[in-house]
């Protein structure tokens, strides 16, 4: 009965006494001890308080002095809580979970790449934007949920990438997938001197006339047969046989052309395109660039090609002892088991070295490549390495359903 309770409320950029409390309320008089009954507050909104509790002097009039200077010496607590129930008119709201807003996403109909975009920020540990030009959204880390059933096999989504050219100027917004696994080991380019743009028995540097580029678009790959696939220097082949998995006609309805850059990075070591100076950023840039050699093509139109040096930047989520920032700022040239930034790249193989499509400017016939230790190296086309299809999907591909793990990969339809 000695104890009084003033309850101040925020109004604008004061705090106001409250109604009742103006002279204090005696903390015997409050019902059950509740300070604050009844208040009901906007979805979304913030109320502010401030409750003060202190002896009442007035109160302690007539006591004997002993028995006030007892009161007045004690140690004083006073626990204050708080709880509430939701008005039955009020919808509580959670995010969803990446998974719920996909399965909402694809109830709606909207296309693959709507709905990874709309709920990429719910899933922001696989799932990060590039900060290119282009924005594109990209899956990250050693094994995110980026599975995909493709052609009846299981592909991988690269990510979603933005202002992509359909050949006839119109960009447009395409998811672009990976297959998982290789097809096998082939030369890049080997066509003997005077054939095409070969100007040596080691094969040319450039993807239009390429031998590989011909296998997958137009080749056995392409048709689903078999035949013979580049291998080895001076045109050399060897057999190959895609008659079970190469591209179905669902597979080829699914894919419309798109224009891939054909940029490349230089050994000149005095310019800004040095390959041995590029980062992830550089590199994607350059690209898009028009550095290549000998004034050779900067862009092809054509629906299967590689992954660029760029995609394998990005994949990564970075390492143990490095995050994903230290690792896009790390030379590719450079990236090794001692970076980590490899270990946690779903885009890396250490069984084998990887093709990709980008040209090294300074030379006819060099290829960049991703070596098995994790860093961008390049070599000649004539070499064998793994060569794992990349294309774009329509614009109108729909995810209809799965998970995108491994053991319950997306389903793609079509509008």
């Amino acid at each position: 009965e000695y104890l009084k309770v003033i309850l101040r409320k925020q109004e604008g950029d004061t705090l106001q006494v409250v109604s009742g409390f103006e002279s204090g309320k005696k903390v015997s008089e409050l019902a059950d001890g509740i300070i604050i009954e009844d208040e009901e507050m906007a979805s979304g909104s913030t109320v502010v308080y401030s409750i003060s509790l202190y002896v009442d002097e007035g109160s302690l009039s007539g006591l004997e002095s002993s028995v006030v200077d007892g009161i007045v010496a004690s140690k004083i607590s006073y626990s204050i809580e708080g709880t509430g129930l939701v008005h039955e008119s009020q919808d509580i709201h959670t995010e969803p979970t990446f998974a719920e807003g996909m399965t909402e996403c694809i109830n709606e109909g909207k296309n693959g790449a709507t709905c990874l975009m709309e709920n990429a920020s719910s899933n922001t540990a696989q799932l990060a934007y590039d900060n290119t030009e282009d924005n594109n959204l990209r899956y990250i880390g050693a094994n995110p949920n980026n599975y995909v059933t493709f052609n009846n096999e299981l592909w991988r989504i690269i990510g979603v990438f933005n202002n992509i050219d359909n050949g006839s100027g119109t960009k447009e917004t395409r998811i672009k997938l990976i297959r998982d696994e290789s097809i096998g080991s082939y030369s890049w380019d080997n066509k003997p001197s005077g054939t095409g743009s070969s100007d040596n028995k080691y094969g040319s540097n450039d993807w239009t006339d390429s031998t590989l580029k011909e296998v997958l678009n137009n080749g056995p790959y392409w048709n689903r047969t078999s035949g013979n696939c580049p291998s080895g220097q001076n045109g050399a082949t060897t057999a190959c046989d895609f008659s079970a998995n190469g591209l179905t006609e669902e597979a080829k309805s699914m894919i419309s052309d798109a224009v891939w850059n054909l940029g490349g990075l230089s050994s000149r070591s005095s310019d800004a395109s040095y390959y041995k100076n590029a980062i992830t950023s550089t590199w994607y840039t350059y690209e898009r660039g028009t550095e290549v050699y000998s004034g050779r093509p900067t862009e092809w139109t054509g629906s299967i090609g590689l992954m660029y040096p760029s995609d394998y930047g990005h994949a990564t989520s970075g390492g143990s002892t490095t995050n994903r920032e230290t690792c896009l700022n790390t030379v590719l040239y450079n990236w090794d088991s001692s970076s980590k930034c490899p270990n946690n790249d779903w885009l890396y193989s250490s069984s084998n070295h990887q093709w990709t499509l980008t040209p090294y400017a300074s030379v006819s016939n060099i290829v960049f490549d991703v070596v098995s230790s994790g860093s961008l190296s390049h070599s000649t086309t004539y070499n064998t390495f793994g060569v794992s299809p990349t294309l774009y999907l329509n614009s109108n591909v729909k995810i209809s359903g799965g998970s995108g793990t491994e053991e319950s990969p997306y389903t793609l339809t079509m509008e």
